[in-house]
């Protein structure tokens, strides 16, 4: 009797086995699509934040005012992200890029015009 439960038990779970890797490679071309999808997206938002930084700093001197100088930035990175055919993220979170590189140019700025009053 212990033999019979032994190999039934051995055969339910080469059938579960065997399901799941018909199931993984039936549906494996979609789980790869997803999966590239979402590597894509996290890359955007990787370089969403160099983007940011060296457009602000390219519109630094325009004569053009802060929300101009925004929505410029913001045309080019989307731009850039749609030229290398990049997922385009939500203008919340190209907004908020911006903002940090403006904000982190500003501390630079402040940093070295300190140390050049201190080296005097």
């Amino acid at each position: 009797m212990n033999n019979i439960l032994i190999d039934l038990a051995a055969v339910i779970v080469a059938i579960s086995v065997s399901y799941g890797v018909f199931w993984y490679k039936k549906h494996q071309t979609e789980i790869d699509a997803k999966r590239e999808k979402g590597d894509a997206l996290a890359y955007t938002m990787d370089i969403l934040g160099k983007l940011a930084t060296n457009f602000v700093y390219d519109l630094k001197d325009s004569g053009e005012t802060g929300k101009a100088k925004k929505q410029a930035v913001t045309t080019k990175v989307k731009s850039a992200l749609g030229d290398a055919h990049l997922p385009i993220p939500s203008d919340a979170a190209i907004s908020g890029a911006i903002e940090k590189a403006v904000l982190a140019m500003k501390l630079s700025e402040d940093k070295t015009k300190e140390s050049e009053k201190n080296d005097k």
